[in-house]
């Protein structure tokens, strides 16, 4: 077994480990981030604020709990979280054994690249590319999701790609870098929104209102007006931009004609449409 094999084995390893810990995947990445997250200051988490403030959301909705927990976690958020902790931490491990190694994953290049010059961009092209990578190898647990959950965790990745876009200096200027900082609170915050980010798994009938968009109340229409006035119109060229920023070709399958995609097989396609009623039809059309 070659060095960089015995690296993989090793990354594996460790995140099998906290596989059924929600507590102990948190611990994991709060330490990356205690040696890596702020290069002016020691001892904290810094560029790693908002992935862990993402975390904290994801273990109170209890996604990430182990299948046979009383109240069993999503296969699919899991799995993503998996992948994304598998790249970072083989990431890690490469730096920490002073080997240079080529044709690496995308993301273990960008953790990597995050790692030697940690910054906004960098962060982003980590942490977004690891999580697109994640949505590809969860790609079939997705169909195992209700069709609510499917339109969701569409709506949580073109709300991440927005918010890459705001850094890299796409949209909304010097504001869009302050308010999408990794280094900020606004993740903490809005996960702390239910119309945003319900708490709920499955999500309850009034969360499913907000996802679909039918909640007419003030949090739906700061929720509609977020989404659907400045992401989904562009979301075509928002996707586009996305794969050149993090090398992640794969995502231009999941939107069309500024309609969110995912899931995707080989044989269908889900087509998740911003309508007057979400419907099985809707969600996966073959």
């Amino acid at each position: 077994m070659n060095k960089l094999e015995i690296l993989k084995e090793k990354a594996k390893e460790i995140v099998d480990k906290v596989a059924d810990d929600p507590q102990g995947r948190y611990k994991l990445r709060y330490q990356f981030y205690q040696k890596y997250g702020d290069p002016f200051v020691k001892g904290k988490e810094g560029l790693g604020n908002s992935e862990l403030a993402f975390m904290e959301w994801e273990i109170k909705r209890g996604v990430l709990n182990p299948i046979q927990d009383a109240y069993p976690g999503s296969p699919w958020w899991r799995e993503v979280n998996s992948h994304f902790l598998y790249v970072a931490t083989l990431a890690q491990l490469i730096k920490e054994s002073g080997e240079t190694f080529t044709d690496l994953p995308v993301p273990v290049d960008f953790w990597l690249d995050f790692i030697n010059t940690p910054n906004e961009c960098s962060w982003y092209r980590a942490h977004n590319s690891s999580i697109i990578s994640g949505y590809e190898v969860a790609d079939s647990l997705a169909f195992k999701e209700n069709i609510y959950e499917q339109y969701f965790v569409n709506i949580v990745l073109y709300r991440l790609l927005y918010a890459q876009s705001m850094v890299e200096g796409v949209s909304f200027g010097i504001l869009g870098k302050i308010f999408a900082n990794p280094r900020g609170k606004a993740v903490s915050i809005i996960t702390d929104i239910e119309a945003f980010y319900p708490s709920n798994y499955p999500l309850s009938k009034e969360d499913i209102a907000y996802v679909t968009h039918h909640a007419h109340n003030l949090p739906g229409l700061i929720e509609d007006i977020f989404d659907l006035i400045f992401i989904v119109p562009h979301l075509s060229k928002l996707y586009d931009e996305a794969a050149k920023w993090n090398n992640s070709p794969i995502v231009l399958k999941y939107v069309k004609n500024n309609k969110p995609l995912y899931p995707i097989t080989e044989n269908k396609v889900s087509s998740v449409h911003f309508s007057n009623a979400l419907t099985t039809k809707d969600i996966n059309t073959p």
